[in-house]
């Protein structure tokens, strides 16, 4: 017989994922179109479509937010497809391709930034200029 720790409801499982969240190198909410990303982890995430409740939800934690609804959607749908990610657990790196190649949260915040997306709780968002990744040489 297999006994399951009993949680409180779904709060208390999104409270602790936030908790997580703010431990994690890089973790953070992303808020895309329609439905929101917590990246709490190195491949761990929490996706759903109560975009408002998690951002107040993140916002009051103090967690990293990218709210992409106001973005321009032509160059969100580039920067998203043709990368880099956001690194979460781990630190930048360069694959083959911008896509495949994984960027800091503050340099991708900068880049959501300039294409019209709101950052929450990013103290100093980096200039991300014309280099495609700001990895040390």
């Amino acid at each position: 017989m297999t006994h399951t720790t009993r949680r409180n409801g779904n709060g208390e499982f999104i409270a602790d994922l936030i908790a997580r969240t703010r431990s994690v190198k890089g973790g953070h909410l992303f808020i895309g179109t329609s439905e929101y990303t917590l990246y709490c982890g190195q491949g761990r995430t929490l996706s759903g479509y109560d975009c408002d409740s998690m951002k107040a939800s993140a916002l009051a934690a103090g967690i990293p937010i990218i709210d992409a609804r106001t973005a321009d959607q032509d160059a969100f749908l580039s920067l998203v497809f043709n990368g880099p990610m956001i690194a979460v657990g781990e630190e930048p790196r360069f694959f083959m391709c911008n896509a495949l190649s994984y960027e800091s949260l503050p340099v991708m915040a900068a880049r959501y930034h300039a294409i019209g997306a709101t950052i929450h709780n990013i103290p100093e968002t980096q200039e991300a200029g014309d280099d495609p990744l700001s990895l040390p040489t």
